[in-house]
């Protein structure tokens, strides 16, 4: 408590209006516990325990000259958490009470801080579709009285004893004469967008906006709201993806004469470390592939007018990971001596597809491996990722689980018919005549199982998937036609799945 009071006795301290005769030193010295809840380079929230109530200390700290830059050309956003709920408060709506605010001006940039008191209760579960007629209806109470609030999510309301829902965390609130439509069909999209992970997300929007329909002037259509919500996920996506070319809580940019690149903050080489690996490396798919030390480094010499694939293997690793696609961890990416290395953790006991699936000889164990990778599959297709070399000696097996390598062919886009047919022609092509025709079809049944084709269109994408692996050089994967349809014909004419 003493280190928290000297870090605090050169800011200059204002009481809010609501209690003008607050005093930081009073409540200071009534503390009996301190709890640092968040803590990073720029921000610390500190929780405050007295015997009667608690307090919330969120200290900013203005190190990062594009911060300093941000509140000099804004200066409005420094105490926009505070007029906000002073003016929560003046129309009545809920929301925590803001007690004192105060600011250092110092020669590496100041900081500033907000005090506030703990709102009484629980953050909603939202794990009932009560919950979210509820916060249907609170939505559009604040709607009613031109409340817009950007960063509205399960954390920022709070259900007190009493049965009323509160805000906090107000500092991207927006009062308006009137809130288009849009912005409205905007904020409901961020709200379900929170429980897509949900067994029941649809039924979850429809209460949702039945709650927020039963009192709003205009109705929302459902669909709206829905594509507001996928707009929010893609959204989402694509920040988290671009965080690993970032300085960010995970991630470091890596620049020095002897290397550049990218980095998890937790991995620890030094430029003596890669170029060790790059010399005495042990080589897992020729030469530009090697192991070292528990990791895996993927190696190729820059080239003018060519894309970097290392990069690119980088990026999309990270975009595979948000999306919950599993891939081994990514370490780093590096340029040394010309060359671009990308360097992820290397699996233990782990299997190519094709050797995994030709070792499984029990019917059952097969089936529930088949299922699994189907199912892998459909998640890689509905998250609008593609792989333009999808085959067998890409995918690794550790422990009954599938990780896309060689990233370098993988790209984040709207896949046509064509590109999953094309995807799943690759896949059948490069598996061995373990895997016979009955597993191929069911296969395809446990893909397709969300969506139920019909039998005409099941026979058609057959077909198409077995011209284009007819193309394809099969040998290197011990799949050979003529006996594979003799070993169908010895088991029987029965394709029943």
């Amino acid at each position: 408590m003493e280190i928290l009071c000297r870090e605090l006795a050169g800011y200059r301290v204002t009481s809010s209006p609501l209690l003008p005769d607050f005093r930081l030193e009073g409540l200071f010295a009534e503390v009996t516990s301190i709890t640092i809840i968040k803590e990073n380079a720029r921000r610390r929230v500190i929780y405050l325990q007295t015997p009667t109530n608690g307090y919330f200390l969120k200290l900013s700290l203005l190190t990062r000259r594009k911060d300093r830059w941000r509140h000099f050309l804004l200066p409005y956003r420094k105490w926009a958490e505070w007029r906000n709920l002073h003016r929560l408060q003046k129309v009545r709506i809920p929301a925590a009470k803001p007690l004192a605010k105060g600011h250092r001006k110092g020669s590496h940039g100041g900081a500033f801080f907000l005090l506030t008191e703990q709102v009484p209760g629980a953050t909603l579960k939202f794990d009932s579709n009560q919950d979210a007629f509820i916060v249907g209806q609170y939505l559009s109470f604040l709607h009613s009285r031109g409340v817009y609030h950007g960063d509205l999510n399960r954390n920022n309301i709070i259900l007190t004893p009493q049965g009323r829902l509160c805000l906090i965390d107000v500092q991207e609130l927006v009062f308006l004469p009137r809130i288009p439509q849009r912005l409205r069909v905007h904020n409901l999209g961020r709200i379900l967008f929170n429980f897509y992970s949900r067994s029941d997300p649809e039924q979850w929007a429809w209460e949702l906006l039945k709650g927020y329909n039963k009192d709003a002037p205009k109705l929302l259509n459902a669909s709206a709201v829905i594509k507001a919500a996928e707009r929010h996920q893609q959204w989402r996506y694509r920040s988290r993806s671009k965080r690993c070319c970032k300085n960010s809580t995970e991630f470091v940019i890596v620049k020095s004469d002897d290397w550049k690149g990218y980095k998890r903050k937790t991995f620890r080489w030094s430029p003596m470390d890669l170029r060790q690996a790059l010399e005495k490396g042990q080589p897992l798919k020729g030469t530009h592939v090697i192991s070292y030390r528990g990791v895996c480094i993927k190696k190729h010499p820059r080239r003018r007018f060519h894309a970097d694939r290392c990069l690119i293997s980088w990026k999309m690793s990270r975009a595979l990971e948000v999306r919950g696609i599993a891939v081994p961890c990514s370490l780093g990416y590096f340029v040394i001596n010309n060359i671009s290395c990308f360097i992820t953790e290397l699996l233990v006991d782990r299997y190519h597809l094709n050797t995994y699936l030709s070792s499984l000889s029990e019917g059952k164990v097969k089936r529930r491996a088949l299922k699994k990778l189907a199912l892998w599959l459909r998640n890689f297709h509905d998250s609008n990722v593609w792989q333009r070399d999808f085959k067998s000696s890409n995918i690794l097996c550790q422990n009954g689980d599938y990780f896309m390598v060689d990233l370098d062919g993988v790209r984040i886009r709207r896949l046509s018919e064509h590109n999953k047919i094309n995807n799943l022609a690759q896949l059948n092509a490069s598996v061995s005549n373990a895997i016979s025709i009955k597993d191929r079809l069911r296969f395809y049944h446990y893909y397709s199982a969300d969506f139920q084709p019909t039998r005409q269109r099941r026979r058609a994408v057959y077909r198409k998937v077995w011209d284009i692996t007819k193309t394809k050089n099969t040998k290197i994967y011990d799949l050979d036609f003529a006996e594979l349809i003799e070993s169908q014909i010895k088991v029987g004419p029965n394709n029943r799945i």
